[in-house]
């Protein structure tokens, strides 16, 4: 029979955490988030450890120390003091096992609770690692409530989504970031290859098809180094799942608030053009590598642009043949003949002046 751990702590996210490391190496753990909760969920059955968190919403957590150490003295008890300090004099005043400080390392946690309870646990990585396997009582389960019914349409764009998550994982500090559909990779970005994010992909699959909505905190070993990291999973939309991945001692709260800070930027979705410079660097990139052959410089056409202009305006401007025929006749004196006039105006204005010089008399000054 698995030993039995109660978690006493206000906040779910925390609490649902805990029970989620604790239950994959084999612990029955039981959730209460009050002290009023807890006691009766003691009082109902034998409790092997409690981690009692201090700031409890229904009364001092000293209170519901003792009546556990009367009740069950045979029960282990960590508490997790109020101002996050394990030597608290109050932890050494009632005489518990121990104190926990937050933020939580999981990977040191389980080993050092299955020690206090003198049993030996499996890494979480390895636990994590493993395929699960399909019992009568999971045939039996209710199906897990619906994720994310959000409906996010420039999600179904794969390169747009790709570099709004390139955008926010430079700026929030995230190793690597996916988004997935199903169990397939929709997009990605950050410091692994493609390879390996379509890996990632199938396996966060996996973790969301036994896990009951909500959130997946898990540590994973990624191959081919077996480099562990902490996954961060959550459902952002319809069909698409958001998975950050961190170094193995970023803490839960705070990739709790990366990810939320993922989530508020869905409401803000990439305008057109907001990623232009990233764009261009990455052109800029694939033509280093001799992917795209070096862009030519446009040359204005200017000759072009002032006839336009002059066709505009009712101007017929003076071209160099027109110049050159004048001279041919005598009309206009100097320059070699037949050679046209190869003046080039020096500014718009000047040649429009010149256009304007040009321009025949109207019918009404003859």
């Amino acid at each position: 029979m698995p030993h039995s751990i109660l978690i006493v702590d206000a906040n779910p996210g925390l609490a649902t955490m805990l029970q989620q490391a604790l239950s994959a190496v084999g612990f029955d753990c039981t959730l209460a988030l009050t002290g009023r909760e807890a006691f009766q969920i003691a009082s109902a059955k034998p409790v092997d450890l409690a981690i009692i968190d201090f700031r409890l919403p229904d009364g001092p957590a000293e209170d519901l120390v003792r009546v556990f150490q009367k009740i069950r003295p045979e029960m282990i008890l960590l508490g997790i003091p109020p101002d996050n300090n394990p030597d608290n004099p109050i932890i050494g005043a009632l005489g518990i096992q121990g104190a926990l400080a937050k933020p939580f390392y999981l990977p040191d946690l389980v080993p050092h609770i299955a020690g206090l309870l003198g049993v030996e646990a499996p890494s979480l990585a390895d636990i994590n690692a493993q395929e699960p396997e399909e019992t009568e009582t999971d045939i039996l389960k209710p199906p897990p409530p619906k994720k994310s019914s959000r409906s996010v349409p420039w999600l179904e764009n794969p390169g747009r989504a790709s570099a709004w998550l390139e955008h926010l994982s430079s700026e929030n500090s995230v190793m690597a970031c996916l988004i997935t559909r199903g169990s397939d990779l929709h997009a990605g970005a950050g410091a692994l290859s493609h390879e390996k994010l379509s890996l990632l992909a199938r396996r966060v699959a996996d973790i969301w098809s036994v896990t009951p909505g909500g959130t997946v905190m898990q540590y994973v070993r990624i191959p081919p180094d077996d480099e562990e990291v902490f996954l961060y999973s959550v459902s952002i939309a319809m069909d698409f799942d958001l998975t950050l991945l961190f170094d193995r001692k970023t803490s839960v709260s705070a990739a709790r608030r990366r990810a939320k800070t993922f989530e508020k930027a869905l409401d803000k979705p990439p305008a057109t053009g907001a990623f232009h410079k990233s764009t261009a660097e990455l052109a800029a990139a694939r033509r280093k590598t001799g992917e795209l052959k070096a862009a030519k410089p446009r040359t204005a056409d200017l000759g072009g642009l002032l006839r336009r202009t002059g066709e505009l305006l009712g101007i017929r401007p003076r071209t160099g043949d027109l110049a050159g025929e004048k001279r041919k006749t005598g009309e206009i004196s100097g320059g070699k003949p037949g050679t046209g006039d190869t003046h080039k105006p020096r500014s718009i204005t000047e040649e429009l002046r010149r256009a304007r010089q040009a321009k025949p008399p109207d019918d009404h000054d003859a």
